[in-house]
């Protein structure tokens, strides 16, 4: 047999439900012909001109990106824009686009699941109206300053940026990867230690340190670059149990768009 997109969405929902997602979000096909049959996929955390360019050199017929084309309405496609530009580079390199986000960030076995078994966290929860979070804890208490480290070596960072005494010793952790300081009151009202996510806001910091949590920001790239090969694993995995020979080519090529710059003097 020979798979449709529409039965790799099945098997994307299955692995990571669609109604897991938040609400604001768009998972799913972004750009694409349900009917057209699926022989190679590559895998990004961006849909971006570069993610779509190594999927057509690669003969790929479809792209599955973390993030979406797609969150906002929009009334034109230009090729002057962004999301215009991959939109009909996509459409001319007969490449389409299927983004798993926040569903992947919040199913069981996906992003934050990743993220808290690689730190070696036990007894992971989903916290409160928090489904993309995991609440779990050390299996022996360190300082902020250790769980930094690990985090750095793990994740292959070099550095983090951290609110709050480095000397702090932490047992519970709430983790959410990419921008998670929206959960910065259930990471309160669960009375997490130290909360690891990215993209953290100046005045989001503040508020962390009035109420005496302590913060790790790895960044949004930094959590989330691991989610190519995490969705590459997790499709193989099922496409062995269904006996469908599928080409699997994960963009190694995506980097940090920000640049650390240090000055001497």
């Amino acid at each position: 047999m020979v798979p449709t997109l529409s039965h790799i969405q099945q098997v994307a929902d299955r692995m990571f439900p669609f109604s897991c997602a938040e609400p604001w979000d768009n998972s799913g096909v972004q750009v694409g012909d349900l009917s057209r049959a699926i022989s190679s996929i590559a895998f990004s955390l961006n849909a971006s001109v570069d993610a779509v360019r190594f999927a057509s050199v690669n003969n790929c017929d479809l792209l599955i990106s973390h993030h979406p084309v797609f969150l906002n309405p929009i009334k034109k496609i230009l090729a002057s824009d962004t999301y215009g530009k991959v939109i009909l580079m996509a459409a001319a390199a007969s490449v389409d686009i299927m983004s798993l986000h926040t569903n992947l960030d919040a199913a069981a076995g996906g992003l934050n699941d990743f993220l808290t078994e690689m730190l070696g966290l036990e007894d992971a929860e989903v916290p409160n109206n928090a489904p993309s979070a995991r609440l779990a804890r050390l299996p022996k208490s360190h300082t902020v300053f250790d769980l930094a480290q690990t985090l750095c070596r793990k994740l292959n960072l070099d550095s983090v940026r951290i609110i709050g005494p480095l000397d702090k010793v932490v047992s519970s952790v709430f983790i959410v990867s990419g921008s998670g300081m929206g959960y910065l009151d259930q990471a309160i009202l669960a009375k997490a230690d130290v909360m690891v996510t990215g993209d953290v806001r100046y005045h989001s910091a503040l508020d962390s340190q009035e109420s005496d949590i302590s913060v790790i920001d790895a960044g949004h790239f930094g959590l989330e670059k691991c989610v190519v090969e995490l969705m590459r694993d997790k499709f193989e995995e099922q496409f062995l149990k269904l006996g469908w020979e599928i080409k699997l080519c994960p963009f190694r090529g995506e980097r940090n768009p920000f640049a650390d710059i240090r000055f001497e003097g």
